[in-house]
C-alpha cells in the first residue's frame, strides 16, 4: 500500500478503481475546485483529492473492517460479560 497523495482529475473520480494486475486506486476527500479565468485561460473545475495504490485483497480487507459497527461489538460483548457473570 503506497502513501496517501494529491490528485487532480478533470472529472469526478470514483472512490475506488482497478488500475492494473490485482491492484486498485482508492480515492477519499474528493473535492470540487473551481479556478477562475486568467488572462491566457477560462475558468474551469478540476477534482482533488487524495489517493494511494493497494492491492485488491488490501482493500477488501479495509472496507470489511470500516462495515463493522463497534457499538455492536461492543454491545454483544458487554451481554456475553453479563451472561457469563463477569460484570
Amino acid at each position: 500500500m503506497t502513501e496517501w497523495k494529491k490528485e487532480i482529475c478533470a472529472e469526478l473520480p470514483p472512490e475506488a478503481e482497478p488500475v492494473g494486475n490485482n491492484r486498485i486506486i482508492q480515492r477519499k476527500n474528493i473535492e470540487l475546485v473551481h479556478h477562475e479565468s486568467m488572462e491566457d485561460t477560462d475558468a474551469y473545475d478540476s477534482y482533488e483529492c487524495e489517493s494511494r495504490i493497494m492491492d485488491v485483497s488490501e482493500y477488501e480487507m479495509l472496507k470489511s473492517i470500516e462495515d463493522i459497527d463497534t457499538a455492536d461489538a461492543i454491545d454483544a460483548y458487554t451481554e456475553q460479560l453479563l451472561e457469563e457473570g463477569v460484570i
